[in-house]
């Protein structure tokens, strides 16, 4: 068992970190509750639709990269999710070339907390609008969780 004080996770220990857990609501709770790959895919999709706008490609390009959309539709990623996502900003784009320069594991490991994904959401808003449209098994709390311990 883990000494209360001892850290867990993210320099808090087991109860900070359950308390913290449980005070998410929203597009917060969305973030890191949304499995790392899929946050990827989500920010990889507004990359993929700046690429169609902004570099010019003959018609079996554009019809690889349009038909690649239907593979991130799976599991809580829905047809709806991925069609809200607009095109990212220059900065966006910069963000995410730079992350897939890295290894495949490093990757998805800057979307593992959703830190990355927040910060594309503030320069790129419609990647929440997205999140919302995925489907989740339990209800997204909109006010933080009462803890039976506390």
């Amino acid at each position: 068992m883990n000494d209360n004080r001892e850290i867990y996770h993210n320099g808090r220990t087991h109860a900070e970190h359950s308390a913290w857990l449980d005070s998410l609501t929203g597009d917060d709770y969305r973030m890191v509750y949304m499995p790392a790959g899929h946050l990827f895919n989500l920010a990889e999709v507004s990359y993929w639709k700046r690429t169609l706008i902004k570099t010019e490609m003959d018609a079996g390009l554009r019809l690889k990269i349009l038909q690649h959309f239907g593979e991130y539709v799976f599991g809580p990623v829905t047809a709806e999710a991925v069609a809200a996502i607009e095109p990212c900003c220059d900065t966006g784009a910069a963000m995410l070339q730079e992350i897939q320069s890295l290894d495949v594991n490093r990757q998805t490991s800057a979307f593992m907390k959703g830190d990355v994904f927040r910060l594309l959401a503030k320069l790129n808003p419609s990647l929440l609008v997205a999140l919302r449209l995925c489907m989740w098994n339990d209800r997204v709390p909109e006010q933080p969780r009462m803890r039976a311990d506390a």
